[in-house]
């Protein structure tokens, strides 16, 4: 049962400010093992992954072939590529993070794409993006392969031929076209049929493929079946890497053979924050952990239990607060290797509550008011898995765009990612364009601890949306003790400096839009779960029971599988 309680301003912050007014569940099952379950939400006494149905299933038995998390992780995340095509696959990059339970010790495997060599502002008009976004210059170099490998030859326990061999059938013998993929491949059937290779693989007779076609890749799966046997080296520098030079040089892209020998996946520290008692571990730059952590330690300074009981007060400090993190994300963050990011700043206390007062309580703030704060010193594929002794993994991949550059890499059967369109118009801004750098996005896979011991792994796609949407199923969770369910599936919203509307789900009551309306705010409803929102994907340990729980958002296609 949902527990509706909700703000006052924190004790700790009434000492310089004054007090302030502050479903059904659908289960669908597919054939699995009779041992296991697999519904938009489950439960398991060992292991439970949270993902697209298949790529769950595909993980599902890696666990049984004596996988560990991370086998099950990085089997999962091949099989998405496959199975998701417009999402992710291994033209894409993200970043994962990993909890070892025996060490008790988070690690981050950072595989995100970089800028080829002969990518500059000279080469690249940034300001133009949507001229070459859809095309083969918009393509950074993917991390994806080496990420996935980097992470299992380091923490997993299986080889590389049976963790593959999901995907490799998917894209063989063939899978069945969902309702989400079926939908993408009309809306953007435009873009992809100007490419005759992508065509041909994916409309078959000049037809969209309807819900439950066998679709099959062969090439996907040619390409799969040379990383099984010659690892990373064959996409970065063996027969793949040939392929996808070959392919950009004939398009007029940029990415070479000797940027794909030049990439390398890398092991960082997490950035680890504190919430009302729970420890947050999450993405450090370029990627957009330390925004999530702002935005959470501003909202420490509301009671937001006593600010949801008025009309949902909340939702106008929450939108409020996303203006400023999200136009601090704009400002502030960049690849660390080439730039000094002032993490420890952003993540400082003193620095959300300097960012809090810049809140106004009673009306909603225009956004050319919205500055960045002063420093003195796109649509993706989520997947988590944790087991019963809580080592854990969430993991976001993408191809920035969904389907990327709506180009198929020939012979190769994957799209490459567009993440070049993410870089800043400025050259001297953090994320600039400069050769070989990494991007920013906003990617914010999330592991959350309890005393030590994981008690959520959670993440989501949706580009923009990520950390406004994973920050508001903190909440859900951690101030609304609202269960593992109700806080994914609960109704969202979504507000930024760079437009006046603020976007909401149409669940929340009238008089909740209606005050919002009051405070200055321009409500634009949606419909009442918007893939727009994104895909949360997210496990919990309940301690009580000493089972895992799984929940796969509503919202797209997805599923939780446990045993």
């Amino acid at each position: 049962m949902m527990i509706l309680v909700s703000a006052i301003l924190n004790g700790e912050t009434m000492k310089t400010l004054v007090r302030i007014k502050a479903l059904v569940l659908i289960i669908f099952l597919c054939i699995l093992p009779s041992n296991a379950q697999y519904a938009r939400v489950a439960s398991g006494s060992k292991i439970m992954i949270s993902a697209h149905p298949l790529a769950a299933k595909a993980g599902l038995e890696i666990y049984q072939k004596g996988g560990n998390v991370v086998d099950v992780a990085v089997a999962t995340a091949y099989a998405l590529g496959v199975v998701e095509p417009h999402g992710s696959g291994i033209g894409g990059e993200g970043m994962m993070v990993i909890y070892n339970a025996k060490e008790k010790k988070s690690t981050v495997v950072d595989f995100k794409g970089i800028a080829p060599q002969a990518a500059s502002y000279r080469t690249l008009d940034l300001d133009k993006k949507s001229e070459w976004a859809r095309s083969a210059r918009g393509a950074s170099v993917p991390g994806a392969v080496a990420g996935l490998e980097l992470a299992r030859e380091t923490f997993g326990k299986l080889d590389r031929k049976t963790v593959l061999q999901p995907a490799v059938d998917y894209a063989l013998k063939g899978f069945e076209v969902d309702s989400t993929l079926a939908l993408n491949l009309e809306s953007y059937r435009r873009i992809l049929e100007k490419d005759p290779y992508t065509k041909t693989l994916y409309y078959a007779n000049g037809q969209v493929p309807k819900v439950g076609t066998l679709l099959k890749n062969a090439d996907y799966g040619k390409s799969l079946q040379v990383i099984q046997l010659d690892g990373a080296d064959a996409f970065y520098k063996g027969s793949i890497a040939d392929l996808i030079a070959r392919d950009a040089q004939k398009r007029g892209g940029f990415i070479s053979k000797e940027d794909l020998i030049a990439y390398k996946a890398i092991l960082r520290e997490p950035l680890v924050g504190e919430y009302r008692g729970y420890t947050i571990v999450t993405t450090p730059p370029p990627c957009g952990g330390m925004f999530l952590l702002e935005a959470l330690n501003i909202l420490k300074h509301f009671d937001l239990q006593e600010c949801r009981k008025d009309n949902d007060y909340n939702l106008h400090l929450f939108a409020e607060m996303s203006k400023l993190m999200y136009k601090d994300e704009a400002t502030h963050n960049g690849d660390p290797e080439f730039s000094t990011i002032s993490v420890k700043t952003v993540v400082s206390d003193a620095y959300a509550f300097q960012r809090f007062l810049q809140i106004d309580l009673a009306h909603s703030r225009h956004p050319q008011q919205i500055e960045a704060g002063r420093i003195l010193d796109k649509n993706t594929t989520q997947l988590c898995v944790m087991d019963i002794e809580g080592n854990t993994v969430s993991l976001t991949i993408t191809l920035s765009s969904l389907f990327g550059t709506g180009q198929t890499v020939e012979g190769g059967g994957f799209i490459l990612n567009n993440e070049m369109q993410n870089f800043n118009i400025d050259p001297k801004h953090p994320n600039s364009l400069q050769p070989h750098k990494r991007v920013v996005t906003s990617l914010v896979p999330t592991i959350i601890l309890k005393e030590g011991q994981p008690i959520y792994t959670l993440g989501t796609p949706g580009g923009d949306l990520i950390l406004s949407t994973v920050a508001q199923v903190i909440v859900n969770l951690v101030d609304f003790n609202m269960p593992l369910r109700e806080a994914v599936y609960a109704p969202r919203m979504f507000s930024i400096y760079s437009q006046r509307e603020l976007e909401i789900e149409n669940r929340f009551p009238e008089n909740s839009l209606v005050q919002l309306q009051n405070l200055g705010h321009d409500v634009k409803r949606s419909e009442a779960f918007r893939a727009y929102f994104g895909a949360v994907q997210s496990i919990m340990y309940d301690a009580r029971t000493h089972t895992l729980i799984g929940c796969s958002d509503p919202r797209r296609s997805g599923a939780a599988v446990g045993e």
